[in-house]
């Protein structure tokens, strides 16, 4: 391939792909069907935009967690300078080769479960979204149904607005873009089966970005505390869903989607508790970790989610 990206060590490429490539241990592997993350077992793919194109961008480990490598291609488009220089910049930034998990590690070591994660999840980092735009339509998505049902959604609006790329003979699809969703109306949402309050949400955040009021640079600067202040101003964005998204979208580790549900009852297993951790209790216990409190709820959420 020749393109390569090179993660700050330690990075376990696959491990980490699990996380967005698998169902999760709650969803029967035989009902779940991969949407815009599709791991091949030889390479990782995924439809990005890029200068108004869709383009299938592919990721293959050429490293060792200790020795992290990648090296990438897009499939069937050439690139000039400008182009290139951008996509390797989105890979990178899609596979969080900017993190050194050493201070994590180092934090961890107060905490005996995550003490004993760290050990088990070596090189494990979070994958990001290419863009925060598209991690908040995934996350928005998910609230309040069920993971099989949501990730259905998923593809359903892939199929319906967003752009395909043929590569293998067969179809890559990925999110519409916010220009695509800005110009629709609830109503054409509807057949997907999102629901009204959830297509005027999609909608509202998509002419958000289409009209450049989101800056996602400059909630990269900003400290999380901020940003979710900032996404929060959005309909349909609460506490959860802008953590998440800042945690998955933009790379801030000190965001602490507490009120995740899956955390909470992870928390409340590993800690040895009667009943699953409240956010409150969570929040307490991982104040110490900052600014790694992000990276804490991963590794939590790889037991209930990718470690299978």
């Amino acid at each position: 391939m020749g393109l390569r990206v090179a993660p700050v060590a330690p990075f376990d490429f696959e491990m980490s792909l699990r996380f967005v490539c698998q169902p999760p241990r709650t969803v029967a592997a035989s009902s779940w069907e991969p949407g815009a993350d599709v791991w091949t077992g030889r390479e990782y793919r995924r439809v990005l935009w890029l200068g108004g194109r869709p383009l299938l961008l592919l990721l293959r480990n050429a490293g060792l967690v200790d020795k992290p490598a990648l090296e990438w291609r897009v499939a069937g488009a050439t690139l000039n300078d400008a182009e290139q220089k951008a996509v390797q910049e989105i890979a990178g930034h899609m596979v969080s080769a900017d993190i050194d998990l050493a201070p994590f590690y180092a934090r961890a070591r107060l905490d005996p479960v995550l003490n004993d994660l760290r050990d088990q999840y070596y090189g494990l980092k979070v994958i990001r979204f290419p863009s925060l735009y598209e991690c908040l339509v995934s996350t928005v998505l998910e609230q309040q149904i069920n993971l099989l049902f949501a990730a259905t959604l998923k593809r359903r609006l892939m199929e319906t607005f967003g752009p395909v790329v043929e590569h293998d003979g067969r179809p890559w699809r990925g999110y519409p873009p916010p220009e695509t969703l800005a110009r629709l109306i609830p109503d054409q949402l509807r057949p997907l089966q999102i629901s009204e309050r959830k297509a005027s949400y999609l909608i509202g955040i998509a002419r958000a970005f289409a009209e450049g009021k989101i800056d996602e640079a400059g909630l990269r600067r900003e400290p999380a505390e901020k940003a979710v202040e900032t996404l929060t101003g959005l309909r349909g964005i609460g506490r959860w869903t802008a953590e998440y998204s800042l945690l998955r979208g933009l790379g801030h580790t000190d965001v602490l989607p507490a009120d995740d549900v899956g955390l909470q009852r992870t928390a409340g297993l590993l800690y040895g508790l009667k009943a699953p951790a409240t956010a409150m209790s969570i929040r307490r216990r991982w104040k110490r970790l900052s600014p790694w409190q992000g990276y804490a709820a991963l590794y939590l959420w790889f037991t209930y989610w990718g470690n299978s």
